[in-house]
């Protein structure tokens, strides 16, 4: 575990070649972590946002980070060399919760209070400095968690309305998504915080204020699995790179990794003390990342 934070962090995620991880936290900063040691060792501090991060991705490529907060601000960070914000979006009214990038690297997609998505065609930004497009998706409530499946077909988001909403993406004019409907997902007690497609996209975990994480088959549409254990709500997921487990963790100040096959719990770690709200495998597939309440980031090995 390594210092650099000075309150929580909320969110964190690892580059796609597994060097670097980025942290989000409340001391308005996002953290900059050179991940190839066991103790990861801090490279910079990005400033700029005005109030809590809430959310943090890495582009397809690793040469943009996206970052979104309570100052409403979507932020594109140019990491490629020495990193400074590219670019700004203002187009949500209320704090942003979650992002993504699509893996084809077309699109960038942000989660907010507001009750809203804002989904981004980015495919000319280098070039213009701006979104080609974008287009205003609507929930009832406030959104917690978007995600793209692997293959780049679908988005699929998760609100406080307890519903988890999936949306065709394939359409390469994303302004026309205006009259897509959603497919509703309807299975969990309560608000659903965070969301997860296995790496071969034929699994979503999402999980829940209702303490259980549920397992959606992409074929059918319908719930094959229910992991139950959190005593209090999950806030974070991840799939290892084969699919084989995921990470979870919860306000019950609990990690607990999950064989998906048997629905088994196979580890769990307690800390009486701090809640983690950040956890991921990492893409090589060698480490968990995981961060949060007491400000620091902790890395395990995977055996």
């Amino acid at each position: 575990m390594s210092p650099g934070h000075r309150s929580w962090v909320r969110a964190l995620a690892y580059s796609h070649d597994s060097q670097l991880i980025a942290t989000a936290s409340n001391d308005h900063t996002l953290g900059l972590w050179d991940a190839r040691r066991h103790i990861p060792t801090p490279i910079t501090e990005l400033t700029g946002h005005e109030a809590s991060i809430w959310a943090v991705a890495f582009s397809p490529d690793d040469t943009f980070l996206a970052s979104g907060g309570n100052d409403a601000a979507v932020r594109l960070w140019e990491i490629a060399s020495e990193p400074y914000e590219f670019i700004r979006f203002a187009d949500h009214n209320e704090a942003v919760y979650s992002l993504a990038f699509s893996p084809d690297g077309r699109l960038l997609v942000s989660g907010s209070h507001d009750h809203t998505l804002r989904l981004r065609d980015i495919t000319a930004i280098r070039v213009t400095g701006r979104a080609r497009s974008s287009v205003m998706l609507n929930h009832i409530s406030h959104v917690y968690s978007v995600v793209f499946s692997p293959d780049s077909r679908w988005l699929a988001s998760a609100s406080r309305d307890s519903v988890v909403r999936l949306w065709d993406i394939t359409n390469p004019e994303i302004r026309q998504m205006n009259d897509v409907r959603p497919i509703g997902l309807m299975g969990h007690g309560s608000w659903v915080n965070a969301l997860a497609f296995s790496p071969d996209g034929g699994v979503l975990a999402s999980a829940s204020n209702d303490n259980t994480i549920l397992l959606w088959d992409m074929k059918t549409l319908k719930c094959i699995g229910r992991l139950a254990g959190h005593k209090d709500s999950v806030t974070a997921l991840s799939f290892s790179t084969n699919g084989r487990l995921l990470a979870s963790c919860g306000k019950d100040h609990s990690v607990r990794i999950w064989d998906v096959a048997s629905e088994n719990e196979v580890f769990l770690s307690a800390d009486p003390h701090h809640v983690m709200h950040g956890i991921a495998f990492s893409p090589d597939g060698k480490h968990l990342a995981m961060a949060g309440g007491d400000k620091l980031l902790h890395i395990w090995a995977i055996v």
